[in-house]
C-alpha cells in the first residue's frame, strides 16, 4: 500500500509540473480518497475502539495532518517570501494586488481556510466580484491562487471524513452500499447536467464521499474474503493494480482520442477495481517496514511540491533553466521534491508517528 501511496502523490505532482503520467492528477486524488476510506476502517477495526476511542482517533489523525501541513506552509511562506524580494513576483505578489479588495468576510475566510484547512476546497467554487468572494458553478477562477497550499484543498474533504468514519463504522455494509449508489447517481446527474468540469469532478464532498465510503467497504471485502483468496490471485490483483495505475492516463488519453468515453466515466472501472485491489495489496504488505517506510512519503511528497514548482519557475528564466515540457525540469522538481520530504519523514512523520502508538497504548492500558 505505501508503494500505492507514493505512485499516487507523485501523479499529483508530475500533473503540476507539466508531465501529466501515472494516474494523473484527477484519478490519483480519487483513488487517495478510497485508500483513506480503507485505512480509517482498519485502525478503527484493528487500534481503536469506535465507541470509546473516537477522541484519541480523532487528535491523532489531526495531529499527523496539521504538523506537516504547518511545517510545510512555513516552508512555503518562506519559499514565497525569497521569490517575492528577489522580484519575481510570485505568491506575496498575487496577495498583494488582490487582498486590499477583498471584503473582511473574503479574508477573514480565506485566513481561517489556510490555518484550518476546513473549507479550503469552498475557494475553488468562488469568484472575486466586487470585493466579495461569491459562490460560481463554473470552474476554478484565478482566486484559487491565494491559497498558499493550493492542493491542501483535498486534506479538508479528509479531515471531513475523518470526523463522520466514526459513525459510519457503525453502519451496515447494505447501508454503506446504498450510500455509494447514491453518490454515484448524484455524480452522473451533475455531470449530465453540464457540469463535467473541475471543481465537480473531484472537489464536492457529497459526490466524494462515496469514495471514501468505499474504501471503508474494501476494508469488509478484506475482513470476509481475504484470508480464502489464494496468495497467487492476490499477488495477481495487485500487480495488475499497480500497473494500471502506471498507465492511467494512457488508458484515458488513447480513449479520449478515439472517442470512446471521457475519462471522468473511464476512471469509474478503476476506482472499483480498487474494491478488490486494496485489501490484497494490504494483506501483502502489512508487515513490511519497507514498504511502510516508502508510504510516509505520501502526505509529505503531496503537500511540498508545489513551493517546489513554484521556486523552479520563478527563477528558470532567470538562471536559464529548462522550461515547462522539459524532462530536466520535471527530473529536478521530483528530485528536490523527495529530498525535502524525506527531511519531513526523518524530522517530523516517524517521531509523531512514534508519540501517536504511545498514545494509543496508554489509552488502552488506561481502559
Amino acid at each position: 500500500m505505501g508503494l500505492l501511496r507514493v505512485l499516487l502523490a507523485l501523479s499529483v505532482a508530475l500533473s503540476h509540473f507539466g508531465a501529466d503520467y501515472l494516474a494523473g492528477g484527477f484519478a490519483a486524488v480519487q483513488v487517495f480518497y478510497i485508500i483513506s476510506g480503507f485505512y480509517m476502517a482498519t485502525v478503527l477495526t484493528e487500534k481503536y475502539d469506535p465507541r470509546r476511542d473516537v477522541g484519541v482517533f480523532l487528535t491523532n489523525r489531526f495531529l499527523r495532518i496539521y504538523s506537516i501541513y504547518y511545517l510545510c506552509l512555513l516552508i512555503s511562506l518562506a519559499g514565497y517570501y525569497v521569490i517575492y524580494v528577489s522580484g519575481q513576483g510570485g505568491w506575496l505578489a498575487y496577495v498583494r494586488d488582490v487582498g486590499p479588495g477583498l471584503s473582511w468576510a473574503g479574508k477573514a475566510w480565506l485566513v481561517f481556510t489556510g490555518l484550518f484547512i476546513f473549507g479550503q476546497e469552498s475557494t475553488l467554487f468562488m469568484k472575486l466580484d466586487g470585493g466579495q468572494l461569491l459562490y460560481t458553478p463554473d470552474g476554478p477562477t484565478p482566486i484559487w491562487q491565494i491559497m498558499p497550499i493550493p492542493q491542501a484543498w483535498s486534506i479538508s474533504l479528509e479531515l471531513m471524513f475523518y470526523c463522520l468514519v466514526p459513525f459510519l463504522i457503525r453502519t451496515s455494509t447494505k447501508a454503506l452500499v446504498a450510500l455509494i449508489a447514491v453518490t454515484l447517481v448524484v455524480r452522473a446527474g451533475v455531470y449530465h447536467a453540464g457540469f463535467e468540469i473541475d471543481p465537480w469532478m473531484s472537489r464536492f464532498f457529497p459526490m466524494e464521499l462515496g469514495l471514501f465510503v468505499l474504501g471503508m467497504v474494501a476494508r469488509r471485502v478484506y475482513d470476509a474474503y481475504i484470508a480464502t483468496t489464494e496468495r497467487n490471485v492476490q499477488i495477481s490483483i495487485a500487480s495488475i493494480f499497480l500497473g494500471v495505475t502506471c498507465v492511467l492516463m494512457l488508458i484515458f488519453q488513447t480513449l479520449e482520442s478515439r472517442h470512446v468515453t471521457s475519462m471522468i466515466y473511464a476512471v469509474w472501472p478503476y476506482y472499483f477495481l480498487a474494491l478488490v485491489a486494496l485489501p490484497c495489496l494490504f494483506h501483502l504488505t502489512r508487515h513490511s517496514k519497507l514498504d511502510s517506510a516508502i508510504g510516509n512519503f505520501s502526505y509529505p511528497v503531496y503537500m511540498i511540491h508545489w513551493i517546489v514548482l513554484m521556486t523552479y519557475e520563478a527563477f528558470a528564466e532567470r538562471f536559464q533553466w529548462p522550461a515547462t515540457g522539459s524532462w530536466i525540469k520535471t527530473v529536478a522538481c521530483v528530485a528536490i521534491t523527495f529530498f525535502l520530504a524525506w527531511l519531513i519523514v526523518i524530522g517530523v512523520e516517524v517521531p509523531l508517528d512514534r508519540y501517536r502508538q504511545r498514545r494509543i497504548a496508554r489509552e488502552h492500558a488506561n481502559g
